[in-house]
């Protein structure tokens, strides 16, 4: 009993949180609020509940992941595990995606965690239509002592929005932390993911996103973003680790799918994740 309250604790931490409201209109008073990944939920209480966790895994801390030593442990993993291409499986069909070497600790984060089985019966549990499929970290068979083997952290931005910008096909993991009123400090939750699906922009609406966010686009991502499509607000906010390489019709069929109106589709949308090589 014991065992599952814990487990029922840690899964809150890492996968339930507050997601931001959205508005689709645009007019000269009243900026354009955009949709966001779903994040991770933080207060004292669950700090609190993770210790104990901590404490009871104490003997196994030499063999598990923290924030203290989260880059050189993945670093190390990384090294020994190259990996950069993986297969997510559905009843929809396979979407292929390719990791970036250049995000290396998302790279070695998700292979880590991929050959551990954690996603193993894991599903897609949100979708926002035009927007991204964002899955993840499951409460199954086994999900707690997978967790008390690897460990708690959080993967360190590798922000990169210049070369890898939310268009469509973005492979990235949703983020850490999400407290009202407080800065995200942009670091990843390596147990769930996202891939976009986006609206194709325009001039008009760039403008607007730049000027809302604050950020300044590229003429190329400008141009890739009126062409294929994207989720340009989320750039320099989220670290895009991989990219869509076969399969993006999967990604439209199951953004497509029927929601309720949290965003969790009405059919459960269970995946698997291979490792190709």
């Amino acid at each position: 009993m014991v065992k599952q309250i814990i487990c029922l604790i840690v899964i809150s931490h890492f996968l339930f949180g507050c997601s931001s409201e959205s508005g689709q209109v645009i007019s000269p008073d009243k900026p354009l609020v955009f949709d966001e990944p779903e994040q991770t939920s933080s207060n004292d209480s669950n700090n609190e509940q993770l210790n104990v966790v901590d404490t009871l895994t104490s003997s196994q801390d030499w063999d598990r992941i923290y924030q203290y030593n989260v880059k050189e442990r993945l670093l190390e993993y990384g090294k020994n595990n190259p990996e950069t291409r993986i297969e997510i499986s559905t009843i929809y069909g396979s979407i292929k995606v390719k990791l970036y070497n250049s995000t290396p600790l998302h790279r070695a984060s998700t292979v880590l965690l991929i050959k551990k089985g954690l996603f193993s019966g894991s599903r897609f549990y949100r979708v926002r239509k035009d927007f991204i499929i964002q899955g993840g970290f499951t409460d199954g068979p086994g999900a707690f002592e997978k967790l008390i083997e690897i460990g708690r952290y959080k993967v360190p931005a590798e922000l990169n929005p210049e070369k890898y910008p939310h268009v469509k096909g973005a492979f990235a993991l949703a983020g850490s932390d999400f407290r009202p009123g407080v800065p995200r400090d942009k670091n990843s939750n390596p147990f769930t993911f996202y891939i976009v699906k986006g609206s194709v922009q325009n001039d008009a609406s760039l403008n607007s996103i730049e000027q809302t966010y604050g950020i300044q686009l590229t003429d190329e991502n400008r141009r890739k973003y009126k062409k294929y499509g994207g989720a340009p607000h989320l750039d320099d906010q989220y670290t895009v680790c991989g990219e869509v390489y076969s399969g993006m019709h999967v990604v439209e069929k199951i953004n497509k799918v029927t929601t309720n109106s949290s965003d969790n589709p009405q059919e459960s949308i269970y995946l698997s994740i291979s490792l190709i090589d």
